[in-house]
């Protein structure tokens, strides 16, 4: 692969190693539904369309996605003169830095010239709505992010995660249990356990109503068989301050949203709603290995428009692969702090599918679905 000489972008720099002082244990419970909440408010999407790039924007763990499987020599047959990404979040989020950041090596691929085009506002709901109306010809494309799942349920919208078709998956980001140091649990099972002898008064802060960690904070509550309450936050970051503050007593954000605080000895983890353990807590379980296995992805990846071609879609996920391989590109996501996550159109979908359902039961669980 051919060495780049364009610039590496650079956003607000990110800890590279977490703190290791933190507590693991797990223990099983029981199903429940969840208390209602009643107001709808905006998610943690405000940070990324006022152009703020924080840690759960910007990424997760460093791990490592398939991007091998084709030949990824770059081609001179893509159909159209140039590829446009609608990018729904605002310039300067995590969404953009990171598609400004391949783009280069995505161009260099693909022998056209890519473009990032940033259309946001309205909960991410103006960029998508203006992705419906791209021709399918190879000359647009838009990226696929966990608003577009939940989105249709708390907001009156025209379109859902099925009017486009995925094309690949990039970087994900995973939530984790989070409490403030001076708690009285240590572990999981503590944790369920208090929550169950203080019914309803245990305060989980979210993201925002209808975010992806307030319906993973009502999941593992449903699965634990525990009532608390959601308080929700204008995005992770100042759902983060408030458990170090002591002000609301769990958090379900990404590890790197809590960081700083763990380091400061604020914060401590009990565990990680992910696949597997994050490489950067080895010490910290899953929430399956407690037995719960909620789990909600704060995922980036493409859409095609309705109709494109097997073809195109294929020259698409291979300039994403090469992008992912290439040594700038890897070397941005590790500074800061980006997973690289691939997964193909087929595994992108099924995420999509599964994780659809979820918002789906959580939000009328919860009394803020709309339709």
């Amino acid at each position: 692969m051919r060495k780049k000489t364009w610039k590496t972008l650079t956003a607000g720099a990110l800890a590279a190693v977490m703190a290791s002082s933190v507590i693991t244990g797990c223990s099983g419970g029981q199903s429940t539904t969840t208390a209602a909440a009643t107001t709808v408010e905006e998610t943690d999407i405000q940070a990324e369309e006022s152009g703020e790039a924080d840690a759960e924007t910007t990424g997760g763990s460093n791990g490592t996605g398939d991007v091998t499987g084709t030949d990824l020599t770059p081609i001179d047959n893509y159909p159209a003169p140039s590829l446009t990404i609608t990018c729904p979040a605002g310039a300067g989020g995590g969404t953009d830095l990171l598609l400004r950041a391949m783009a280069p090596a995505m161009e260099e691929y693909l022998g056209v010239p890519v473009m990032v085009v940033n259309k946001p506002g309205g909960g991410f709901a103006i960029g998508y709505a203006a992705a419906l109306q791209d021709s399918n010809d190879g000359s647009s494309i838009s990226v696929a992010l966990s608003e577009l799942l939940g989105l249709p349920y708390v907001a009156d919208v025209s379109f859902n995660y099925t009017d486009f078709e995925p094309i690949c998956n990039f970087n994900s980001t995973f939530g984790a249990l989070s409490v403030n140091s001076g708690a009285p649990y240590n572990t999981v099972e503590e944790f369920v356990e208090y929550c169950k002898e203080n019914p309803s008064t245990i305060r989980i802060g979210n993201s925002g109503i209808g975010g992806v960690w307030h319906i993973l904070a009502a999941s593992f509550a449903q699965e634990a068989g525990i009532e608390v309450v959601h308080v929700p936050f204008d995005g992770g970051g100042p759902a983060a301050v408030a458990v170090a503050g002591n002000n609301v007593e769990a958090v379900p954000v990404s590890a790197q949203e809590v960081q700083t605080y763990v380091e400061g000895g604020m914060v401590k983890i009990l565990c990680s709603f992910s696949p597997e353990r994050l490489p950067e807590l080895p010490d910290v379980p899953t929430g399956t290995e407690c037995g719960y296995p909620a789990q909600m992805t704060v995922f980036r990846g493409f859409l095609a428009p309705k109709g494109m071609s097997e073809d195109v879609k294929a020259m698409i996920d291979a300039a994403t692969r090469y992008a992912l391989a290439d040594e700038t590109v890897q070397e941005f996501m590790k500074t800061q702090n980006y997973t690289n996550n691939y997964m193909n159109a087929e595994e992108l979908k099924e995420m999509m599918d599964r994780e659809n359902a979820v918002y789906a039961e959580q939000s009328k669980a919860l009394g803020i679905a709309v339709k």
